[in-house]
């Protein structure tokens, strides 16, 4: 023992004299990496000691290297056979039946525009009843309207609902249960979708604080206390679908949209969590989490705005997060956005994301400024 340690410290020793016994080059400075190069040129020589030939740490990496690669290989493989069963499959095969399986009616929130307006239109062609729930008047008679002059053919009933969700008036949410009436409507499905996004990028200090009341109330709180308002009717029942719109907004921190960008994970991990909890009711709680999409939300960018198949419109985004119900609780909704998640995940660290998200949010900001001007 006594003379393998006098060998190893003979070694290092002489490594700290004479540099080219080192595979690698010492830097003569002692300083963080001149430690960091003796102590790597210490432990390649016990290395080497105990396998002269280097097999031993040649077969390793190999196995972890094969490891590696399997897993890998893996992954990309479970990750296109889930993507076929999640937007695939079931827009060639079948369509679920949302009344049987969950209930006669469905209530959205944010439902006069985009994402809520599609969502609205589509599961009243599926025949569910829909409850409309705004904030304008004028919009919600308009989109009755509409909505019953489309299903004419369909006996279903469309039911709106005024509230201003940027609010914390307890007697507002009592007000809409009462309105809702859970007790006695069987209400299968509520998106919560609802939501609000600063008018243009900026820096924390440079954004209202009027905004940042409004990402509070209605990003956040509004989802929680819909949900509380509605999911009792249907644990009773055992079944129902609770859809809560997030954001890939939450994915990492975004530099120029950071209080956007967390009230979208409150609304992720509040998802998956409740999803958890409420299973065994047989309670489905599915979280979205799109990329952007062409909606008046995102009408601070003209690219945005411009229909591609990177930022679809409401109507097709809507039309595939639909396909999606049953068959994901996590996802983008949108095949294509899944699909650019999964490759940025798998191939662009978070450093380099984060960059990227920054430098191309202050080119919308910088652009929005310049038209302003």
């Amino acid at each position: 023992m006594d003379q393998h340690y006098s060998s190893n410290q003979q070694s290092i020793n002489n490594f700290n004299v004479n540099n080219n016994e080192l595979p690698f080059p010492v830097p003569r400075k002692r300083n963080k990496l001149y430690v960091y190069y003796s102590t790597m040129g210490y432990l390649f020589q016990i290395v080497r000691d105990i396998d002269p030939k280097l097999r031993l740490m040649i077969d390793t990496f190999t196995l972890i290297g094969f490891i590696y690669t399997t897993r890998f290989l893996w992954t990309i493989a479970s990750s296109v056979l889930s993507g076929f069963y999640v937007h695939v499959w079931p827009r060639v095969w079948f369509r679920t039946n949302f009344s049987a399986k969950y209930g006669k009616w469905a209530i959205i929130t944010g439902a006069t525009d985009g994402i809520g307006l599609e969502y609205a239109k589509q599961f009243a062609e599926r025949g569910l009843n829909i409850i409309l729930l705004g904030r304008n008047s004028d919009k919600l008679a308009r989109v009755r309207s509409q909505l019953i002059e489309m299903n004419r053919e369909r006996n279903i009933q469309i039911i709106s609902i005024q509230a201003d969700l940027n609010s914390d008036d307890r007697q507002m949410y009592q007000r809409i249960w009462r309105e809702i009436d859970p007790e006695h409507r069987e209400i299968g499905i509520l998106v919560n979708n609802a939501g609000v996004m600063f008018d243009s990028p900026n820096k924390f200090l440079d954004q209202p604080e009027t905004k940042l009341w409004e990402h509070v109330r209605v990003n956040m709180l509004a989802v929680i206390m819909m949900t509380r308002l509605v999911l009792p009717s249907m644990v009773k029942r055992k079944r129902g679908l609770v859809i809560n719109v997030a954001s890939i907004a939450g994915y990492q921190p975004l530099p120029l949209m950071g209080v956007y960008s967390a009230s979208k994970v409150f609304v992720e991990w509040f998802s998956q969590s409740l999803e958890i909890e409420y299973r065994e009711s047989n309670i489905e709680v599915q979280t979205l989490i799109p990329n952007y999409i062409g909606t008046k939300m995102t009408g601070f960018s003209s690219l945005l705005q411009t229909r591609s198949l990177m930022y679809p419109n409401a109507e097709t985004f809507t039309a595939n997060a639909i396909a999606t119900i049953g068959r994901s609780r996590l996802t983008s909704g949108y095949w294509f956005h899944d699909l650019s998640h999964f490759f940025t995940k798998l191939f662009l660290p978070n450093w380099a994301y984060r960059t990227i998200s920054w430098y191309f949010l202050k080119q919308i900001d910088s652009s929005k400024t310049n038209k302003t001007n």
